[in-house]
């Protein structure tokens, strides 16, 4: 078992380290490329970001320093990300901007499930779009208590003040300079910041993994905490369907459960699992009715069609959402009909544009690879979603 746990540590940690460095020498590289092809100023703030942000990690490691404990500084930290936000409330409640494409779903969802107790889409046709449930639901039970429009601002807000405070929670006594990382850039960030802005799953998703996290730090292996880790679990998946975080449980649960056998460890991972399955199974039961199949989630085809078949290369990747004109095209299709013609669609447009589709990868990879530039652009609305699609 010793020699088990060895070998855990000693992969977990060259594991991070060679994941991370790829993570940003492609994210150095794509920018290298496409500030110097395309000449994109914002890229290339980025590439002094990055460089910064390396000799930055390289004089920590030089130096030794991964330990912090300074908890003014934490405090600090707190304070300086609930000033930003109450300035970012006032704004919203103000003047909050418009929201468009995937966005504007997402509220409308929330006003169809408040009014009508039916998950449509804006065009009125059952779902047709990759978005899970989690979000449009939880503005429709802010919808039944207040019928306002103000109440997508107040849902996001308190998602926004959320992240913060449990981050803080998380974070303050880890005693690392990444925990001090981590909670700088989810206090301050200007990505995090105006996620508020929009009504965004990831600003929801980042919320329910952080309470994961913190159900982890203090997890003794009761029962109850078993429950709890099975329901975040499942709230993550109807926020945004990441199956894989699951996976994080292992390691996990693993070392907690090292001194017990192994089957112990297994039970005490079993349990987790079907609390999960059983939080989440309102939702597949949905999707068999729908598809006749069992489906984790809804349409995959929404999902390939978004920033594929687009003309403008350069905003592959960027682009997320399905044009008007495609919706009423289709609009005589169930779902599951529609769900494959925006397959066969995006399949043939790759076919038949081969280059487009190559030239368009470094912009893909982009997006992959954390650039979030795009809740700045719809803070500041200057960003035109209504990209020309083919």
């Amino acid at each position: 078992m010793n020699r088990l746990l060895k070998l855990y540590h000693s992969l977990g940690r060259w594991g991070n380290i060679i994941i991370l460095s790829l993570l940003i020498l492609s994210g150095l590289f794509n920018r290298l490329y496409t500030s110097v092809k395309y000449d994109f100023i914002d890229y290339r703030i980025e590439i002094i970001i990055i460089v910064l942000a390396l000799y930055f990690v390289y004089r920590i490691f030089k130096k030794g320093k991964f330990e912090f404990s300074n908890q003014k500084i934490f405090k600090f930290i707190l304070l300086t990300g609930i000033i930003f936000r109450m300035v970012i409330a006032v704004h919203d409640f103000y003047d909050r901007p418009v929201q468009e494409s995937d966005y504007e779903k997402h509220e409308l969802l929330g006003q169809r499930l408040a009014t009508e107790g039916e998950f449509y889409d804006f065009t009125g046709v059952e779902l047709r779009n990759f978005r899970q449930p989690g979000l449009p639901a939880i503005f429709a039970v802010g919808l039944t208590i207040y019928n306002h429009p103000v109440t997508y601002a107040i849902v996001m807000i308190l998602f926004s003040f959320g992240v913060l405070i449990a981050g803080y929670y998380l974070f303050r006594d880890l005693k690392n300079i990444a925990a001090l990382f981590a909670f700088l850039y989810l206090s301050i960030s200007p990505n995090m910041l105006f996620m508020a802005s929009n009504s965004n799953t990831q600003l929801s998703f980042f919320f329910f993994v952080i309470l994961l996290f913190i159900v982890l730090k203090n997890y003794t292996g009761k029962f109850y905490q078993l429950l709890l880790i099975g329901a975040l679990l499942a709230a993550e998946m109807y926020i945004r369907f990441n199956f894989l975080m699951i996976l994080i449980l292992i390691p996990f649960l693993y070392e907690k459960h090292r001194d017990q056998s192994i089957s112990f460890f297994i039970s005490r991972l079993g349990y987790a699992y079907l609390f999960c399955l059983i939080f989440y199974s309102p939702w597949i039961i949905r999707n068999y009715n729908v598809y006749g199949k069992v489906r984790l989630m809804p349409t995959t085809g929404t999902g390939l069609y978004s920033s594929n078949v687009t003309k403008d290369f350069t905003k592959l990747g960027g682009y997320n959402g399905v044009p008007d004109s495609i919706l009423k095209k289709y609009s005589h299709l169930s779902e599951v009909e529609f769900d494959d013609a925006l397959k066969n669609e995006t399949l043939e447009f790759v076919k038949k544009n081969p280059g487009n589709y190559v030239k368009g990868m470094p912009f893909k990879i982009i997006k992959f690879s954390g650039r979030q530039n795009w809740t700045t652009s719809y803070f500041l609305m200057i960003q035109n979603t209504d990209q020309e699609n083919c």
